[in-house]
């Protein structure tokens, strides 16, 4: 449960463990950033509460909500189109509302918070939980699929397998590669196998990315100053990080009073010592500094990732 609420903090980003050696990394504000009024707490770096209106270099090449939306909701549309196809009225949830499962607080151009909940309004009210809480354990109902049902959804019948090679007969049609999943996946994207989320590639220099941000001696710097501003109120934790992984926020749905506590004492020192500023921009040199390095390679990667956007386009039209 400590990683999910890590995941909502950062999707569960710090799997690595390698220290970055940063000193030819500039402490100057990114040129591509507006210019914004400083204070004394971080003089080099603009001053932020919240982040999630700014856009990242990474951003264009990764899945918007509202692209991820699209591109679910094809994919639904697809699979039940092609289950019907073999008889079965085999109906997939279309993607509603918020897809970060974040809430209000949401960044408007990506899928995830990067720098963790940025509001005091939502820490006065659901601390380091997501808007509404966690999700009751029973809350979705299980759709019992027999075993033929199972063939022509994923082209295997072994309940130990996520996929097969289809080829199977069932109600007088050959099951496809992969099932109806590979099918929807081949319609979108020309594969079987195709990837219909965020292409691994950005995902994998995202998390490096954010990565070596908090490993950075300015984030450091700036989260020793929020540690020690915690501790002047009551409260031991070393950056944001642990402070929203705190094991005992997971005990329940809702949050706890003294969850809300600790939450919004953690908003007044991000404030006072500016901590999204500095977390912000220091990982956004790190982002442009990877497109920059791999450009041909992003290039490629969002034509194909713009492609199976009109793809889905196409389908739900």
């Amino acid at each position: 449960m400590r990683n999910m609420i890590r995941h909502h903090m950062l999707t569960v980003i710090f799997s690595s463990s390698a220290l970055v050696a940063l000193s030819a990394c500039s402490a100057h504000v990114p040129s591509a950033m507006p210019s914004t009024p400083t204070s004394s707490a971080s003089s080099s770096f603009p001053v932020l509460v919240d982040a999630n209106n700014r856009a990242m270099p990474l951003d264009p090449y990764l899945l918007n909500p509202e692209q991820e939306k699209t591109i679910s909701n094809a994919n639904s549309a697809l699979i039940s189109q092609c289950m019907r196809s073999f008889g079965y009225n085999f109906v997939l949830a279309s993607e509603s509302g918020d897809p970060t499962g974040i809430g209000a607080d949401a960044p408007s151009t990506r899928m995830d918070g990067y720098f963790g909940f940025q509001s005091m309004t939502h820490a006065q009210k659901w601390g380091y939980h997501p808007e509404g809480g966690y999700p009751a354990a029973n809350g979705a109902p299980v759709q019992h699929q027999t075993s033929s049902e199972r063939i022509a959804l994923s082209g295997t019948a072994d309940p130990q397998q996520k996929e097969g090679d289809g080829g199977q007969i069932i109600n007088h049609r050959k099951v496809p590669d992969r099932g109806c999943v590979g099918e929807a996946r081949r319609s979108l994207t020309g594969s079987a196998s195709g990837n219909i989320g965020n292409p691994d590639f950005v995902v994998g220099l995202k998390f490096d990315t954010l990565t070596k941000g908090v490993k950075d001696p300015r984030t450091i710097a700036v989260f020793s100053k929020w540690s020690a501003c915690m501790k002047k109120k009551g409260y031991d934790y070393i950056d944001p990080l642990e402070a929203a992984g705190d094991s005992s926020w997971s005990e329940g749905r809702l949050p706890t009073r003294q969850e809300i506590r600790v939450a919004v004492a953690d908003q007044e020192c991000r404030r006072v010592n500016n901590v999204v500023g500095v977390w912000f921009s220091v990982d956004y040199e790190y982002q442009r500094q990877a497109v920059r390095q791999n450009s041909s390679r992003l290039a490629a990667i969002k034509e194909s990732m713009m492609s199976h956007l009109s793809a889905a386009n196409r389908v739900l039209r």
